[in-house]
Parts: structure tokens; C-alpha cells; sequence
């Protein structure tokens, strides 16, 4: 009895307030989203309070043998209370400070390697693959990482055979022509098999696989993200799984942010631009920038552009997907009829939830003008989410968004970026003007490619006008226009 009396005095209940109090203004200090003023007002705020309850729950010294009033029971209470509200605050705002450690100062990517078998195939290991024959490609990886990956396979089953063929043309048709019963592929590469098997990607399995982490140098162009403008780069790379896995570029947006005039211009370029790639110097598919990481697909732009990318952001579709679930679904003011993925969508706003979004965001066959309709309709799902976020959802669904982010989320930009805008936002609470536009082109069917230069192909032949007026359209918003 005496043991419970002394947990429940009001020096213990009120020592645990400050405990919390001072941990809660630990981390608020430590995540760095509160203007100064705001920050200090809080921790004023939770002194006051900690004063109050100690004026609560301290008794009178000068009476003895009597019985608790009722302020000090209300005084514990209200400690106790304030005490556990600011341990959840402290959980939340320590994961708020993991995650954007984790998105943010990105300096990896990962190439995932892998061999797989046609799907109607029984085979299932690396085991039912012994003696037998696997080949691989080298036109265009390093054959450094591909001796790593065969050393690693071998080590599962050193009784498999590996040989080269010379393109990844021959590389599918010996898979589909059962001349070998299993390829090892560099799955950012799958679209080369596409031009003579259409749906590869659905009809191989993987049986095996191997992933190499490679360190990337910053190659960001960092500013004062409060007062000077700057150019993020969002990519939306066309695979499932890990972030940071290499792959094709097939969502290509450039976000112009002027902070000064609080206008952001959202700029589309359709995946299949005719472009010259950074790494190969010759012209090919915008979206086949992305195979080489993430550092050439913003060299790509940037020279395309003529100015300075300053960041990059990359989602996969498993981001999508995961981040409008957790916003608890987007409302997307659809602009046409037509079904896509197995869905329906109908002119006007409709709510949509992240594997509708997703499918409404990657259609293209159903429309004349496929991929300009395709990046439009990526904006305007971006907008959809923008919205949302601006909303009350992200205080109600603050753990799962954080969540959602997490992992299916990167950017070069440093965590301070990030939370200085932020700061700036709750400082000035200012109103921003949003502008869509995007690059527009003619397609056609052609050879010529850098990576499949003997494939005829689709590409879209940037439109001169449109070049001109989007360009014309960025620098208007870096300059204040």
C-alpha cells in the first residue's frame, strides 16, 4: 500500500510531465518543421502547464492528517493526461523524423538481376537447372556485375552453365524458341524484349533473383529552397517492389517552384520524347533514361531543358498505389469516358481509390492522342493528391501516410529542404498558384534508337512550338513572371 501511495504522490506524477515535456521539445527542436516563435510558444505553452499541475497537486504544508482535496486528484489526472498525449506526440513526431530521414539524401540505386523461365514452364529452382544451359546478355551491362551475379548463382547451384548472346533480340527469341530453357536478365532491360514478345513481362517468372546496391554521387544543385526558385524532377519509374531498384523512366514531370511568387508550374513530357540520352549521346525514348538511374535521367532533361535540375523525386507503382490508400482514396475530376485495367471511369469528379488511380494514370491505347491523354491525366492524379494532402486526411491519417511514404518514396533533397519549406508554409500560410502544362509531339513508327537500334519502334517527335512555349513557360516562373 505504501509502495502505491508513493508511485501515485504528485511528485512522481509530476516528474513524469516533465520528463515527457522536455523529450516532446526534444524532438520538435530535432525535426525542425516549427517556425522558432511557433516552437518557443509550444514549449512556454507545456512550462506553463507543468506549473499549473504543480499548483494542483502540491499540498498545503501547513495541514497535516488529512484527506486528498479534490483539486489535487484533478491535478494528477490532468498530468497523467498531458503526459501520455505528449508520449504519442513524441512516437509520432520521432517517426515523422525517420521517415524523411529515410526518403530523403538518397545516394543508392539497386539493379536487379534475375533468371527467369517462361511461365508455362515447370521449372521452379535452381536446382531443376542443373547442367543445363542460361543465358545472358552483355550489350549493355557492365560485365563486372554480371561475373558477380553468375559467382552468386553458382554458389546456390555450381553446376549451371551460362553462355553469352550477343543482343537481348536473340536473348528472348532462345527463351521462346525453348533453345534455352532459362535467361539471366537485368530486369531494367525487360522492354527490349518487348518489340518481339509484347507481353514478356507476363509470361516469364523468376526463379531466382540477385540485387547489387551501387553507391551514386550527389548530383543534385542545391539552393535556399525558402527564397530562391528551383526545379524538381519527378520520375515514376515502371516497376513494383524496392525504390531504388533501376529501371525505365515512364512518369516524366518537371515541378518549377518559385517561393517568392508562390507559383508552381506542373510540366509533362510523355515517356516515348525523342531525346538524346545523357549516357549514349544519340536519341532514343525519353523513358529509356531511366535504365542508366536516376542521375541520367535528370542529365537527360537538364540538357534538354537547357537549365539546371535542381532535385530529383521518385515513386514507383507500388507508391501510387500504397500513398492514395493511405490518403483514404482521391477525388479526380475525369475529363472523358472509358475503362482502363478493369475499370470505369465517367466524365466529372469521381472518388478513386490507389489501384484505380493507378490504372487511370497509365492508360494510353484507349485514346487518338494516347500518351499526351496519358500525361495529362498523370497530373491530374498528382493534383488529386496534392489536394488531399492540403487537407485534414493527412492529420487524421498521419501514421499511415508516413508509412505509405516510407519506402515507396526518394528524393536528393536534404531533410532541412524539406522542413524549411515547410516552416515557411506554416509561417506565411500563403495561398499557391498551380499551373499544368506539358510538352506535346508527333508520333511515329521508326528504327533508330539508341539502345534498339534495329527495332522499329514508337517514339513521339517533339513538337517545335510546344518545345519553345514550355520552355518559355519555366523560365517565366524562375524569373518571377
Amino acid at each position: 500500500m505504501e509502495n502505491i501511495k508513493k508511485i501515485i504522490s504528485w511528485p512522481v506524477i509530476l516528474g513524469i510531465q516533465v520528463i515527457t515535456t522536455v523529450v516532446l521539445l526534444f524532438f520538435i527542436f530535432k525535426l525542425n518543421i516549427l517556425p522558432t516563435t511557433y516552437a518557443v510558444m509550444v514549449g512556454m505553452i507545456l512550462v506553463l502547464l507543468g506549473f499549473i499541475n504543480y499548483a494542483l497537486m502540491k499540498p498545503n504544508k501547513k495541514e497535516h492528517h488529512r484527506k486528498t482535496k479534490p483539486r489535487e486528484i484533478i491535478g494528477k489526472v490532468l498530468s497523467l493526461i498531458l503526459s501520455v498525449l505528449m508520449v504519442f506526440g513524441s512516437v509520432m513526431i520521432n517517426k515523422g523524423y525517420s521517415t524523411l530521414d529515410d526518403i530523403t539524401n538518397s545516394n543508392t540505386k539497386s539493379t536487379h538481376y534475375a533468371i527467369v523461365v517462361l511461365k508455362s514452364s515447370k521449372i521452379d529452382s535452381l536446382s531443376e537447372l542443373q547442367n543445363e544451359s542460361i543465358e545472358y546478355c552483355l550489350q549493355y551491362d557492365k560485365e563486372k556485375d554480371m561475373n558477380q551475379v553468375i559467382a552468386e548463382a553458382k554458389k546456390k547451384e555450381s553446376s549451371l552453365n551460362f553462355d553469352v548472346a550477343m543482343t537481348y533480340s536473340k536473348l528472348g527469341d532462345d527463351l521462346y524458341n525453348n533453345t534455352v530453357n532459362a535467361i539471366l536478365i537485368n530486369t531494367a532491360y525487360n522492354g527490349m524484349f518487348e518489340e518481339n514478345h509484347p507481353d514478356f513481362q507476363n509470361e516469364v517468372k523468376e526463379i531466382w533473383t540477385s540485387d547489387i546496391e551501387t553507391k551514386v554521387k550527389d548530383f543534385s544543385t542545391r539552393v535556399s529552397v525558402t527564397n530562391t526558385p528551383f526545379i524538381i524532377y519527378i520520375s515514376g519509374i515502371d516497376t513494383y517492389g524496392s525504390i531504388t531498384t533501376v529501371s525505365r523512366s515512364d512518369v516524366n514531370m518537371i515541378v518549377t517552384v518559385n517561393p517568392n511568387t508562390k507559383k508552381i508550374l506542373l510540366t509533362s513530357i510523355p515517356r516515348d520524347y525523342y531525346v538524346t540520352l545523357a549516357n549514349m549521346k544519340k536519341k532514343d525514348k525519353l523513358t529509356h533514361s531511366g535504365i542508366a538511374g536516376p542521375e541520367n535521367t535528370v542529365k537527360t532533361m537538364a540538357q534538354f531543358l537547357g537549365t539546371d535540375i535542381n532535385y530529383y523525386a521518385r515513386v514507383n507503382f507500388t507508391s501510387l498505389v500504397t500513398m492514395v490508400d493511405a490518403l483514404g482514396g482521391i477525388t479526380v475530376n475525369v475529363d472523358r469516358d472509358f475503362s482502363a485495367g478493369g475499370y470505369t471511369y465517367k466524365l466529372g469528379l469521381q472518388q478513386m481509390n490507389g489501384k484505380e488511380a493507378l490504372a487511370y494514370s497509365r492508360e494510353r491505347h484507349s485514346f487518338a492522342d494516347g500518351d499526351n491523354v496519358r500525361v495529362k491525366h498523370q497530373q491530374d492524379v498528382l493534383m488529386a493528391m496534392l489536394n488531399k494532402m492540403m487537407s485534414s486526411a493527412v492529420i487524421t491519417n498521419y501514421t499511415s501516410v508516413l508509412t505509405a511514404v516510407s519506402g515507396c518514396f526518394e528524393t536528393n533533397m536534404a531533410a532541412s529542404d524539406i522542413t524549411d519549406l515547410i516552416k515557411m508554409q506554416i509561417n506565411d500560410n500563403a495561398s499557391w498558384t498551380f499551373k499544368q502544362k506539358q510538352f506535346t509531339g508527333t508520333g511515329v513508327m521508326q528504327t533508330g534508337g539508341a539502345y534498339m537500334p534495329d527495332s522499329k519502334l514508337y517514339y513521339m517527335i517533339p513538337n517545335d512550338d510546344s518545345v519553345k512555349e514550355n520552355l518559355q513557360a519555366i523560365k517565366d516562373v524562375l524569373n518571377g513572371k
